[in-house]
């Protein structure tokens, strides 16, 4: 399926609002600080969309079908609340949002390197981390909130993007 990564609007928050259904999709997707249940004030302020790089993966009709963010972190391109629509999963979306958001962020932010938190939990996210070169490392500083995730770390092929 071609996608295209684009900013994310106002107009996109009822749509990914939709795709947080329970209290544990919102902790997988955004950790334990995100206010549940939220509403659209909340969920804008937890979710920092204005306040960091924010996009969101379409498809030709322009149906939002993945959303990410990034950061600077740690000298790396640190990838922060992934999530693909739930009636799009395990079509590749994943794989392709990481892939893009990086070449995207990595560049915007001269850097060489990705990092990604990912739950300990999660095996199917890990395991497409994994696929993309992403490696679980330890985390350089103190946080004892972590411990429930892993901290994974690939490197950033300039003008490549990822292996995928």
């Amino acid at each position: 399926m071609k996608t295209t990564l684009s900013p994310f609007q106002r107009s996109d928050m009822p749509e990914l609002m939709s795709w947080i259904d329970s209290e544990q999709a919102c902790r997988v997707w955004a950790g334990s600080w995100f206010q549940y249940p939220f509403d659209q004030q909340t969920f804008s302020r937890d979710c920092r969309w204005q306040d960091m790089p924010t996009y969101v993966l379409r498809d030709d009709d322009g149906l939002m079908l993945a959303f990410g963010q990034y950061y600077k972190r740690l000298d790396c391109c640190h990838l922060a609340r992934l999530i693909v629509s739930p009636r799009n999963r395990r079509q590749g979306l994943g794989a392709q949002l990481v892939v893009k958001l990086v070449a995207e962020g990595s560049c915007r932010l001269g850097l060489t390197r990705a990092s990604l938190f990912v739950l300990k939990s999660n095996a199917g996210a890990q395991e497409l981390y994994q696929s993309l070169g992403f490696r679980t490392c330890e985390y350089p500083e103190p946080e004892p909130s972590l411990e429930i995730c892993h901290y994974m770390v690939a490197p950033v092929h300039q003008n490549e993007g990822m292996n995928a």
